[in-house]
């Protein structure tokens, strides 16, 4: 089981990695688009006691913006006792949050689906359809990322370590010629996630699938990396030394999520 400091940097993950994609789902599916139109509320989750595991959704008009400071009159507040209990939540275990507002049955008809989306991300969900797949991995690579900053921003001593002395370079995930794209910068400590082909320089490691289905099977774990790259799944770019260190901080993610 993860302990309580891998719970802290998991739950701050999911409030702000994993909970933001929301936004990409409305974005590209046009019919959860077509169902949001015209929906406006407020809706937050936070972990008591935690200032910085607050994330609150901002609907208007059905389109949705983030912010992580704690609103002081969301329309439905999930509360969760500690990080814990957040993790299982969004690991579809059983953990009730405290629901302040749950009787506006229509603000949470609308948000649940929303976040029921968001199992995609899952490894069990193998879409057929090639506009899933590609949303799928598109998810996954923002999902990537976005976690691998936040493990750096929330303290992960390991991974601190792993930017501290890290110049200015760039970590790509991609699906060439046609996309997703994804990457992360890091420079002496610090790092922040994009979305899309990073241009201005060279990556210090790319990581290049073979299409989208190929990097299904590597990101849901059905290949190994060793078998993806042997098998042509993928081609991995740069530094093999720390190709390799990034792919178990991946690993690590998954197993917190997994424990969870």
């Amino acid at each position: 089981m993860p302990d309580d400091k891998d719970k802290y940097v998991l739950a701050r993950i999911m409030m702000r990695a994993a909970l933001p994609l929301a936004k990409v789902l409305i974005e590209d599916d046009p019919k959860i688009k077509k169902k949001m139109k015209g929906f406006n509320a407020v809706v937050q989750f936070e972990v008591k006691g935690y200032d910085d595991l607050v994330t609150v959704m901002h609907f208007t008009d059905g389109n949705l913006e983030f912010s992580f400071t704690r609103h002081e009159n969301p329309d439905v507040n999930f509360v969760f006792k500690d990080p814990g209990q957040l993790n299982k939540f969004f690991g579809g275990k059983v953990a009730m949050p405290v629901i302040k507002g749950m009787f506006k049955l229509g603000i949470v008809l609308r948000v649940v689906p929303l976040l029921l989306g968001l199992t995609l991300l899952l490894p069990s969900k193998k879409p057929k359809d090639p506009a899933k797949q590609y949303l799928k991995v598109k998810l996954l690579f923002y999902m990537l990322s976005s976690a691998l900053s936040q493990m750096n921003k929330a303290g992960d001593e390991e991974f601190v370590e792993f930017c501290k002395k890290m110049p200015d370079r760039i970590i790509q995930w991609s699906c060439p010629p046609d996309g997703p794209y994804a990457y992360l910068r890091i420079k002496y400590g610090k790092s922040k996630a994009g979305r899309g082909l990073y241009t201005r320089k060279k990556p210090f490691i790319d990581m290049q699938f073979g299409g989208v289905e190929s990097a299904i099977k590597v990101l849901t774990n059905e290949l190994d990396l060793v078998d993806a790259v042997r098998y042509g799944h993928l081609t991995q770019l740069g530094s093999p030394e720390y190709g390799a260190k990034l792919g178990s901080y991946m690993l690590k993610i998954d197993k917190w999520i997994q424990e969870a």
